[in-house]
């Protein structure tokens, strides 16, 4: 009996270790005989092409990235579900996308829901699956060599593969999904994408370390004589990626690595490399693939607005070997003819993987307004018809829903950047990239359009002099209806939200708080309405006036009773360029400004035929309805209701909680405003709707040439 159980012990340990060495390992015996090898898709020339079952045909990608995000949950966590995925697969179906990207190894919710849309679909959506490497090693004091960065890369290359044939098990880490794989969805993966994102430093200091070769020679690719190290390095990736699915599955698909405008391979004529900082190149045909890599490789580039006259502004050594490349570039067209540049220059498939829009309502570049969703839609579909019309092999928009919890450079210092998932900040571009939006609750707090039906008794503060003040707050904004008011009359409303800060008289227009307010909100018809911030109290001015206005705020900064009241107003970035630097020019390219504060009119009802995704305040009959996103009132964590403490107090932003914001009404002319408080009280958790903004409609109509009932619209 004894060794019946020691035998059986040991046969399980050897069953436990081998399902371990296999699923959570990758181990594998290699595939040997003559079995045919599997190429379902290929790159043939500047082409992506699917096996039919017959012959080879083209294949344009029209795709979508996706990730995990959802309100109240940062998209490591990955908390969207197999129905969630199912959901939004189909959204994209029907707008006529055939394939979506993500940028990470997802959870096993995300493959099995893959594999159960296309296998119930006639047409199915492809998978382009990419790999990255974390913040930490993309921008660390380490090289592309470390065990970070390329470690990582080769690990998680294999990683995927399994995946992808479902063969693995993967524990949570807390960057990329986990979950036990055992759906094969490799019938529908196009291929493979290394690098979401390459910092510019790295790939630098990657090619000057004078211990790193540009050569590599593999069984799949290897580099040319005049590659980098850092091309070396990716080619490497490459290799050892095709060589493990090739060896494990006997399959091979094309391969690509990430480039984009800060790293591509032109070479910029150095006064304006300074200023674009513009100085590392990487160049995807100086890795080739050799004759056993049947599948090919494709170039793979992130699009954002760079440099539109680049062509004007290139070395001219760069120009001379590019003279024919650059004739009769349509610079009238998306990114200044860069794409119709790449598409000749590259003698492989390329393909946009990702490229966006924000229509969110904070400005990130200077002259250039935020978009709303109209404009978002129209942005994406000349982008979209621009690729296919330059000969690209197709793109990926960025991003299928949009992020809370992303941060922009111009917003973040006024945030708690731990909660940024709890909350919506309409200021932050970063945030507004999506076809998809979500709107928090289980219904609207206000629909802005002028028609206060939502609105109940219990949301009264106050009633005086014939105003009518009510105020009801969610996720996104504080929102505020204001009864008996005219549109040709201005009207003023008072808010008192940090209690450090603030004043109690206002000297134009001349008003008069019984409280210390710290903006002040003027209603002054549909083109003349602002929120004015009190002097001390503009965050821009702390954190961005050495950069706007080369000053330091700390020197001399206004008095804590100023009654002075500003525009609020948002830095944003310069793009001029010069052409020589001197102390004199380099301030022509200060930081600019965009003010923030002035107020949109518009119907912010989604429904309605006139929808303005940007309004801010609406005008009814007798009243109007306002919208204050969070950020604008210096609310940098609606949830817990933590605002700024005095800037000069503290050297900087720093919070503190409240539990109610004051707010007041008066018409002009009014000896003093009443104020009256609001309670905070915060939440723990969201509730949220999905809602499809109109740049989706305009992408259905763009890729599908119907309507979403079915009306043609070609």
């Amino acid at each position: 009996m004894k060794r019946f159980l020691t035998a059986a012990l040991l046969l399980l340990a050897i069953a436990l270790g081998g399902y371990y060495a296999v699923f959570y390992g990758g181990a594998y015996l290699p595939m040997g005989g003559d079995a045919a090898l599997s190429v379902p898709f290929r790159a043939e020339g500047k082409q992506l092409q699917r096996w039919d079952g017959q012959a080879y045909v083209p294949l344009t990608l029209r795709g979508v990235d996706v990730s995990a995000s959802l309100p109240g949950h940062y998209a490591t966590s990955y908390a969207a579900e197999k129905e969630d995925y199912l959901r939004w697969f189909q959204a994209m179906g029907e707008m006529g996308a055939n394939a979506v990207r993500v940028t990470s190894i997802m959870d096993d919710d995300f493959y099995d829901a893959l594999y159960d849309y296309n296998s119930s679909h006639d047409t199915p959506l492809y998978l382009l699956q990419s790999i990255g490497v974390t913040d930490q090693a993309g921008n660390g004091t380490e090289d592309a060599y470390s065990e970070d960065f390329l470690g990582a890369l080769l690990a998680d290359g294999k990683t995927v593969v399994d995946v992808i044939h479902g063969r693995r098990n993967r524990s949570a880490d807390g960057l990329q999904g986990d979950g036990i794989y055992r759906r094969d969805i490799s019938p529908w993966v196009v291929g493979f994408q290394v690098g979401t994102e390459w910092y510019p430093d790295t790939i630098v200091y990657t090619d000057h370390s004078p211990i790193r070769s540009g050569a590599y020679q593999g069984n799949y690719f290897q580099t040319t004589a005049d590659a980098t190290p850092f091309e070396a390095a990716m080619a490497q990736v490459m290799d050892t990626l095709t060589a493990y699915e090739t060896h494990k599955y006997n399959t091979q698909r094309p391969v690509g690595f990430l480039c984009d405008p800060s790293c591509d391979f032109l070479e910029y004529a150095e006064v304006y490399a300074r200023q674009l900082q513009k100085y590392a190149q990487v160049d995807p045909e100086l890795v080739t693939p050799l004759p056993a890599m049947k599948a090919g490789c494709f170039a793979a580039y992130r699009l954002f607005d760079f440099c539109d006259s680049f062509t004007s502004v290139l070395s001219e050594a760069q120009k001379e070997d590019l003279t024919s490349l650059l004739e009769d570039l349509p610079t009238e067209a998306p990114y200044g003819g860069y794409l119709t540049l790449l598409s000749r220059y590259h003698t492989m498939p390329v393909l946009a993987t990702g490229y966006g829009f924000s229509s969110s309502r904070g400005a990130v570049v200077q002259d250039r307004p935020p978009l709303n969703e109209q404009e978002q839609g129209e942005h994406l579909a000349k982008v979209s018809q621009a690729l296919e019309d330059s000969g690209w092999a197709g793109g990926f928009i960025s991003t299928w829903q949009d992020h809370w919890e992303r941060r922009s450079w111009n917003t973040a210092f006024a945030t708690v950047p731990t909660k940024n998932d709890m909350w919506h900040d309409l200021l932050s571009d970063g945030q507004g990239y999506g076809l998809m939006a979500f709107t928090p609750g289980a219904a609207p707090s206000c629909v802005l359009d002028g028609t206060p039906d939502e609105w109940a008794p219990e949301d009264r503060l106050l009633e005086r002099d014939g105003l009518r003040l009510s105020a009801r707050y969610d996720a996104e904004a504080l929102y505020l209806l204001l009864e008996g008011v005219r549109e040709d009359t201005p009207v003023y409303l008072p808010l008192d939200i940090s209690p450090e800060m603030g004043s109690s008289t206002s000297d134009e227009p001349k008003l008069h708080f019984p409280r210390d307010v710290d903006f002040l909100l003027c209603l002054n018809g549909r083109d003349d309405s602002r929120l004015l911030v009190q002097e001390r109290c503009d965050p821009m001015r702390e954190r961005f006036l050495y950069e706007v206005e080369g000053k330091d705020p700390f020197l001399s900064f206004p008095k804590k009773e100023s009654g002075t009241f500003v525009p609020l107003r948002m830095a944003v970035r310069n793009p001029l360029l010069v052409d020589v630097l001197t102390p004199e020019t380099r301030a022509l390219q200060r930081l600019g400004t965009w003010e923030a504060g002035k107020l949109t009119h518009g119907n912010g009802d989604s429904a309605a035929a006139e929808y303005n995704s940007l309004a801010d305040f609406c005008f009814g009959g007798d009243c109007v309805e306002i919208r204050l996103p969070w950020l604008l009132l210096n609310i940098g964590d609606p949830s817990n209701g933590m605002v700024h403490r005095d800037y000069y107090a503290q050297y900087g932003v720093s919070f503190q909680p409240v539990r109610e914001l004051w707010i007041g009404a008066a018409q002009a002319g009014a000896e003093e405003v009443p104020m009256v408080s609001l309670r905070l009280a915060g939440w723990k958790k969201l509730d949220h709707q999905e809602r499809l903004k109109q740049s989706y409609d305009i992408m259905q109509r763009c890729w599908k040439g119907e309507a979403k009932d079915g009306t043609s619209v070609r």
